[in-house]
């Protein structure tokens, strides 16, 4: 499956665990692709494909890019 900046994506962290994120990059190797992935959860990820679940369908896609720019706003706004 061929993923494009900009995508949301689901994916597994763990044996159990799935986020979703945005994909901001996609390296191309030999035998797989490799997505950096910024989640919504505030971390960012190095995700090998065959760890991707899904794609998130398009009329989900406008509300976690809205959640995704709020958790940033919020996340910024706050001095250390």
């Amino acid at each position: 499956m061929k993923y494009t900046r900009g995508d949301v994506v689901e994916f597994k962290v763990g044996s159990d665990e799935t986020h979703k994120g945005q994909v901001q990059f996609v390296e191309e190797n030999f035998n797989e692709e490799i997505l950096y992935v910024d989640s919504f959860s505030g971390w960012a990820y190095k995700v090998p494909e065959k760890r991707i679940v899904s794609r998130v369908p398009i009329k989900n896609l406008y509300k976690e890019r809205e959640r995704f720019a709020k958790n940033k706003n919020t996340y910024r706004s706050k001095s250390f």
